[in-house]
Order: C-alpha cells, then sequence, then structure tokens
C-alpha cells in the first residue's frame, strides 16, 4: 500500500476457507498498534492529519461518515463506510469522522499509539463540526 495516495476503501481478502472456518485478511502493511475503538451514535472524531502515520480502520458494527481533504481543502471528499468496509487514511490528509449510530472497529495504523508518540505526529484542524455537519452531510452523502 503507497502511503502517498488519498484515503479509499479496501477489500478484505479471503486467505483460507475450509472445514474449520476461514481467515480474512484486513492488513497486509507494515504496523505497530492495532486498536479496538467504540464510538458513541452523533459524536465526531478525528478533525486532524498525521504527519508521519497513516491508518487502516475495519468497521466490525455500524458506519461511518468520513470526510477528506487534502492540506490546501481544496476539494471535500466523502465516503460512507459501512460495517466489514476497509478505509485506508494516508500521512498528511485531513480527516474527520462523523458516526450516526454506535459502531465499532479495528484500528490499524503504522506508528505506536502510545500518547506522546501519536501527538507529536497528529495536528489538529477545525474541519467537521456540530455547525456544519448537517450541511455537509446533505451535500456529499448522496453524491
Amino acid at each position: 500500500m503507497s502511503t502517498n495516495e488519498s484515503s479509499i476503501l479496501l477489500k478484505a481478502i479471503t486467505r483460507d476457507i475450509d472445514d474449520r472456518g476461514s481467515i480474512l485478511s484486513i492488513v497486509d502493511s507494515d504496523i505497530k498498534n492495532v486498536s479496538i475503538i467504540e464510538c458513541n451514535k452523533g459524536i465526531i472524531r478525528s478533525n486532524h492529519y498525521h504527519k508521519k502515520d497513516y491508518h487502516f480502520m475495519y468497521v466490525i458494527d455500524g458506519e461511518i461518515d468520513y470526510f477528506f481533504t487534502d492540506l490546501n481543502r481544496e476539494k471535500i471528499n466523502y465516503i460512507k463506510v459501512k460495517k466489514d468496509n476497509i478505509i485506508f487514511t494516508p500521512k498528511m490528509e485531513i480527516h474527520a469522522t462523523y458516526f450516526p449510530k454506535k459502531t465499532k472497529l479495528i484500528v490499524s495504523s503504522l506508528l505506536p499509539r502510545d500518547q506522546e508518540t501519536y501527538e507529536e505526529d497528529t495536528v489538529r484542524v477545525e474541519f467537521i463540526n456540530k455547525q456544519n455537519l448537517s450541511l455537509m452531510l446533505k451535500k456529499y452523502e448522496t453524491t
């Protein structure tokens, strides 16, 4: 996975199915952290970009309204991320997430997620908020 692309939806890869069950690969990339994150209904998260880190988010249950843009904010992009979808977020891309329902996801990141490493790599921005969320959903959700 190239880490200089924009956010994209990826497909999980079924590696094996037999009498015992199956193996579904959700990340085939260098990572140093895997976290399970639970997000309550109606919450906005992210509103930042990472200088070096990238991450993959696999939705176990629920869904995400995912907004992203380049650092110049020339064009806002939107993806509806549903259960069993994987979204890749590259470094140096502003992203924000809105959770219209309670959502549980697995996040796999290039860098460790201790607080010091995370804060050093994360730049917070004002992107999606309660004041512009309805307008953004109306504008992008149907595109």
